[in-house]
């Protein structure tokens, strides 16, 4: 039979077991609005006869086994992965925004205008090239333009300095992230041995994951010892209560697209890293060095804006061959000096005369090869002297604007490159640019859709609802009561009992 105070400690079981039901409900509650944290449930079994001899066919209550957080492992590894391809998307689309600003539309560029409004100098000019005060004007607009390109050349060397910071930045945070990964897995593994609860050093693990996941592309498996495994590209970044660290380094092999940047390498092998093709990382590498078509970066975009300032400083300086048509360049035309000076570059760069920029290679094509977005400029000879601007194809013929007419048309209408004329050259980078933003835009809109619904689905196996444990705090309430008032019944019965015994 049962024993005689079974009444009684079945009772305080179910007390217990209530009351530890409104605690988790209470810490559940308090952390609604937690950053990671994952609903905890209790889990309880009913409790058997005292012992298998025992003849009590009665069990002894019920018995609080553990209280367990409700998480999904698989969920997270589906959101781990897709937020590392959202994230560098995100970072792609983020920068490539900035880019197009620097490249402008090809309705209205700052290029594109400049450039017009310097033709519509030359315009004037070809209709009075004596005219000393037009002169003036067009050399200002021939120095806007040149500025103009310095300034965009400027500007994305400056977001390639911002990427490269982005890269040491997202460097340490995985080194961060990482260590401190390695030191929860210790305290879980420690703490899930000795019995105690872990659930709240699992969320915080996996909120780090969530963070270290929208840097770099991990996989992470987890052991039986409730520890992490995170590799990279298949090499491990923590296992157990190890982290394998990174570093940055600044680059000096100049062959390479990363030369004056950083490179990253494991802090004990020195082997390089290599950051797979998913989480911002991946991202801020491939803009800051990306360099061929199928690859494109920040140096593929100035290696585009440098040539278009090359072929059009080349054919304003040398002329052009057109089909069958050849149109003469400035170094073909004279000015109204006394000198009648002829051969003279109207662009070069840095500033330098055009003796001095035709001696800067070991012929004209290495000369040009020299000269870049960020350095072109107005001649020397031009800055000092406007009468050496070139508009007649004949010497001492100050009203002769042949060749200023040939420039005026390699400005705008000849093809200068293959068929496209200087507008069309340009207009080509300005249109792969938007393309490749607009890609970029629409990918990872597609992707952080994807990473937003699994999130959810997570979120709603894991998140607490204040209608769901409303009703489990009224249900251990009830329940409380309930066994407080067989207490009461028990405490009277045997009251009832010990009195008649001692009468």
């Amino acid at each position: 039979m049962a024993s005689t105070f079974a009444g009684l400690s079945i009772t305080r079981r179910g007390l217990n077991a209530a009351q530890v039901g409104m605690t988790v409900t209470t810490n559940n509650m308090s952390n609604i609005d937690t950053d990671g944290y994952s609903r905890q449930v209790v889990s309880q079994t009913s409790v058997g006869p005292a012992a298998v001899y025992s003849s009590s066919l009665v069990g002894n209550g019920v018995e609080v086994t553990s209280v367990d957080r409700v998480n999904s492992f698989r969920l997270n590894q589906k959101y781990w992965q897709t937020n590392s391809a959202a994230s560098k998307l995100e970072a792609q689309s983020t920068y490539l925004e900035q880019i197009e600003e620097v490249f402008g539309s090809t309705d209205s560029s700052k290029i594109s205008t400049v450039l017009d409004d310097f033709e519509a100098q030359l315009e004037t000019l070809a209709d009075d090239p004596t005219d000393e005060s037009v002169r003036a004007t067009v050399l200002s607009y021939a120095e806007t333009f040149c500025e103009t390109l310095n300034y965009a050349a400027e500007s994305l060397s400056s977001l390639r300095e911002d990427l490269n910071n982005e890269v040491y930045t997202a460097v340490q945070n995985i080194n961060s992230y990482t260590s401190q990964i390695a030191a929860l897995n210790s305290q879980i593994t420690t703490a899930s041995a000795s019995g105690a609860s872990t659930n709240e050093l699992e969320d915080q693990r996996d909120l780090l994951v969530d963070k270290l996941s929208s840097l770099v592309g991990i996989d992470v498996t987890a052991a039986d010892d409730g520890s992490y495994t995170i590799t990279v590209d298949g090499v491990t970044l923590v296992k157990g209560d190890k982290a394998n660290q990174l570093e940055c380094y600044t680059v000096t092999d100049t062959d390479s697209d990363a030369y004056g940047m950083y490179g990253i390498r494991w802090a004990t092998s020195g082997k390089e890293f290599d950051s797979g093709d998913s989480g911002a990382l991946g991202g801020y590498l491939q803009l800051r060095d990306g360099n061929t078509a199928d690859n494109k970066g920040i140096v593929y975009y100035m290696n585009q804006l440098d040539e278009f300032a090359r072929t059009f400083a080349q054919a304003f300086n040398e002329g052009v061959t057109s089909g069958s048509t050849t149109y003469s360049g400035h170094a073909d035309g004279y000015g109204i000096d006394s000198a009648e000076t002829t051969s003279t570059r109207f662009f070069t760069y840095n500033g330098l005369s055009s003796d001095d920029f035709v001696n800067s290679g070991s012929d004209l094509e290495d000369a040009y090869s020299n000269l870049t977005a960020a350095n072109i400029s107005v001649s020397k000879d031009i800055q000092e002297d406007t009468d050496k601007i070139a508009a007649s194809s004949t010497a001492g013929e100050e009203s002769n604007s042949d060749v200023l007419d040939n420039i005026i048309d390699i400005c705008s209408t000849v093809a200068i490159s293959g068929n496209s004329t200087t507008t069309e050259l340009y207009n080509v980078i300005v249109a792969t640019v938007a393309g490749d933003s607009a890609s970029a835009q629409t990918a990872y809109a597609s992707r952080s859709a994807t990473a937003t619904y699994i999130n959810d689905s997570r979120t709603s196996v894991s998140g607490v609802s204040s209608d769901e444990e409303t009703v489990n705090l009224s249900i251990y309430q009830q329940a409380y009561a309930a066994s407080a008032s067989m207490v009461s019944a028990w405490s009277e019965l045997y009251d009832v009992t010990i009195n008649m015994v001692d009468d």
